[in-house]
């Protein structure tokens, strides 16, 4: 099973949509995390898309997830939590 399954994934975003919508209040994208994201970006092919995932009221939920991660081929292949709740 994927660490982020197909159900938790919210809404297809560019990097720039990504950066914008997690930006911290100086305008840091992802604030703290900031370098993890870079990591997370860091080698996107082609084939790579980038979503927002959110858990709320998914099954295999113990809490809410939000994050983006990295999807190649329908698969989940990284990500990164922004929240938990």
């Amino acid at each position: 099973m994927d660490a982020i399954p197909a159900s938790w994934l919210y809404r297809q975003v560019s990097r720039d949509e990504a950066e914008r919508i997690f930006a911290d209040d100086r305008g840091v994208p992802f604030g703290p995390a900031h370098s993890a994201w870079n990591t997370l970006t860091a080698n996107l092919s082609a084939a790579d898309t980038i979503w927002i995932y959110d858990s709320q009221g998914k099954p295999g939920a113990a809490c809410r997830q939000l994050g983006v991660c990295i999807v190649r081929h329908g698969h989940a292949t990284r990500h990164l939590l922004v929240r938990i709740g």
